[in-house]
C-alpha cells in the first residue's frame, strides 16, 4: 500500500471509531425530491438556530438545494437502517417522491422520512465547498421530535442501537 493510501485507510478507520447518528438530508426542487444518507451533520449555533450537513459534491443533492434554497433533515430512528441503506445507494435519481420509502412533509413542503425520530426544516443560510464535499449551513425554521423513539447509530461500519444504562 502506498503511503497516501495507507493514510487514507487509517483516516477512514479512525472516523469509523466515532459513533454518529444517521440522518437523511433531502430537498424538493422543480417538482422532484432527492435525499441522501448523511452522518456528517451537527448543530452549529443556538442563536440563530443553525445546523451543518456535509454532502458529497458528486451527489445530485447540492444543485437541488441551491435551486430550492431549502433542505430538511430527518434524524432516523433505530428501526430505520433499511431506509438509511436505501438513501445511501449511489446512482439514484431525483424523482416525484421517495421511491419505496414513506414520505411526509414539513409545514413548508420539504420532504422528510415518515417515522423519523426528529426532523429539521432549514432555509439555506450559507454553503462552503471544502475538499470533495459541500458544507451546507441551514437556518432551522421548523423542528419536531418524537421522544418515544431512539436514534439509529452508525459505529465501526455497522448500524447500532443504544442500550439503556442504569
Amino acid at each position: 500500500m502506498a503511503p497516501g493510501e495507507e493514510l487514507s485507510q487509517r483516516f477512514k478507520d479512525a472516523l469509523a471509531s466515532w459513533a454518529s447518528g444517521v440522518s437523511i438530508v433531502a430537498t424538493r426542487s422543480a417538482g422532484l425530491v432527492h435525499g441522501v444518507t448523511v452522518s456528517s451533520f451537527a448543530s452549529l449555533s443556538l442563536e440563530p438556530p443553525l445546523v451543518i450537513a456535509c454532502i458529497a459534491q458528486t451527489s445530485k443533492l447540492p444543485p437541488m438545494v441551491r435551486e430550492s434554497r431549502r433542505f430538511a433533515i430527518s434524524l432516523l430512528s433505530q428501526e430505520q437502517h433499511d431506509t438509511s441503506a436505501a438513501f445511501a445507494r449511489s446512482g439514484r435519481e431525483p424523482a416525484p417522491g421517495f421511491a419505496g420509502v414513506a414520505e411526509e412533509r414539513t409545514s413548508a413542503g420539504m420532504p422528510i422520512v415518515a417515522g423519523a425520530m426528529a426532523f429539521l426544516d432549514c432555509e439555506l443560510h450559507a454553503e462552503l465547498g471544502v475538499g470533495d464535499h459541500t458544507i451546507f449551513v441551514g437556518r432551522v425554521i421548523e423542528a419536531a421530535t418524537h421522544a418515544d423513539r431512539s436514534p439509529l447509530v452508525y459505529y465501526r461500519r455497522k448500524y447500532r442501537r443504544l442500550a439503556a444504562t442504569t
